[in-house]
């Protein structure tokens, strides 16, 4: 069942991040709901023009900044740990259009060797055209030592 993802900041301090915090003035303001029986993340965001790279088009660098901060709050909904960007592959498929209703979706694979892979794509929210698609790896630190 989706639930909504309650945003902690304690561990990141990110109240002010970019892609997701309520205070940054230009973000992006994020939310997120995860279903952890299948291990997705999912969020809808208006492509407002502010974020355009040209007329009309969704900056490419905004387009990888969702995608890999739904690879982060699914990692930390899926396994309650923070985790760091390992590696992006992204592949732009279609203009991404600006003032549109997007949805980016995740699926979180499993821990191997303190990486997880998340497979991501970033898609109309209406007619389900992919716009963006990707896999994004994140390392988790051992927080004990």
């Amino acid at each position: 069942m989706r639930q909504k993802i309650k945003k902690t900041y304690d561990l990141t301090g990110g109240d002010n991040c970019f892609a997701c915090g309520p205070k940054h003035p230009f973000g992006l303001h994020l939310e997120f709901c995860f279903d952890p029986d299948i291990r997705e993340i999912s969020s809808t965001f208006h492509s407002d023009k502010l974020f355009a790279g040209f007329p009309g088009i969704l900056h490419g660098g905004i387009q990888a900044t969702i995608l890999d901060e739904i690879a982060f709050w699914g990692i930390q909904a899926c396994y309650h740990q923070i985790g760091f960007t390992y590696d992006l592959s992204v592949k732009y498929r279609k203009k991404c259009p600006t003032d549109h209703l997007l949805e980016a979706i995740g699926c979180v694979g499993d821990i191997r060797r303190r990486i997880v892979a998340t497979d991501v794509v970033l898609r109309s929210s209406d007619t389900k055209m992919v716009f963006t698609s990707g896999t994004i790896r994140y390392y988790l630190p051992d927080l004990k030592k």
